[in-house]
């Protein structure tokens, strides 16, 4: 099988400012009906990473074998998209405020979905050094074993 080469073009929705979303004038009418869900998915563009070591210790944590940086949640990766789950606190016109998200200022939003009973998973399975790196996190947020 040939691989692909097959390029893309991703143009921002909007734009993360002081922990909020903000979105491009032309979606707001894109947003009618979001305040049912009390979650979403956001889709971001990590603009601030760097191409990808093949294979990485998990969190920068040298105690933890190395392991392929696919197999993490590394924001350093060859298309640097990110996404994340955020409860939706409310909305005022274009701007949504939200809890849970975790990027940088001014990260470019390349797509929101609203959360729903589709996404969720039952009976996953994650290796023991997640969990034993869930042990040493101190945020609820950035755990991912619990």
């Amino acid at each position: 099988m040939k691989p692909t080469k097959v390029s893309f073009l991703v143009k921002p929705i909007g734009v993360i400012r002081k922990g909020r979303i903000l979105l491009n004038r032309q979606w707001i009418k894109g947003l009618q009906g979001i305040e049912g869900f009390s979650h979403l998915l956001v889709f971001f563009w990590l603009h601030k990473t760097h191409k990808p070591d093949l294979l990485i210790h998990p969190k920068t944590g040298k105690s933890f074998p190395k392991i392929g940086f696919l197999a993490t949640r590394t924001p350093h990766r060859p298309n640097p998209i990110g996404f994340t789950v955020v409860k939706l606190v409310k909305r005022r016109g274009r701007e949504l405020w939200v809890e849970g998200l975790d990027v940088w200022d001014e990260t470019p939003v390349i797509d929101l979905k609203p959360y729903t009973k589709r996404e969720w998973i039952k009976g996953y399975r994650i290796p023991s050094w997640v969990k034993r790196l869930d042990r040493l996190e101190k945020d609820p947020l950035r755990k991912y074993a619990s």
